[in-house]
């Protein structure tokens, strides 16, 4: 049993990037909004949306490459994964990413 799993319904928010790394893997990197909404008196609804960053390797980049345009409804199965960085100007960043296990086009 996996326990660090996470599964998104959304929408791809951006254009793909796409690129080879040093082993000559592709790696893609997809920007995925989700959408959700609270209920307020009167039933009012407010939309929030979360955007999420997945990461996709190999097969699964050059499918995503293929299928995924902005706009496009996927689900994306995968883990969360934590890193940081140190940018130019020498601040620490944290980054909260989800390894992609599997991505379904929802549109098809």
């Amino acid at each position: 049993m996996q326990h660090n799993l996470v599964r998104l319904i959304g929408y791809v928010g951006a254009d793909l990037k796409v690129k080879t790394v040093s082993n000559g893997s592709k790696m893609a990197i997809i920007n995925v909004a989700t959408h959700d909404f609270l209920r307020r008196e009167g039933d009012e609804k407010i939309y929030s949306t979360s955007w999420h960053q997945v990461i996709a390797w190999g097969g699964y980049a050059e499918m995503a490459e293929r299928s995924f345009i902005k706009g496009s409804h996927i689900l994306v199965e995968g883990s969360l994964r934590y890193r940081k960085y140190t940018d130019d100007k020498g601040e620490e960043h944290l980054v909260t990413e989800i390894k992609a296990h599997s991505l379904i086009n929802l549109d098809r």
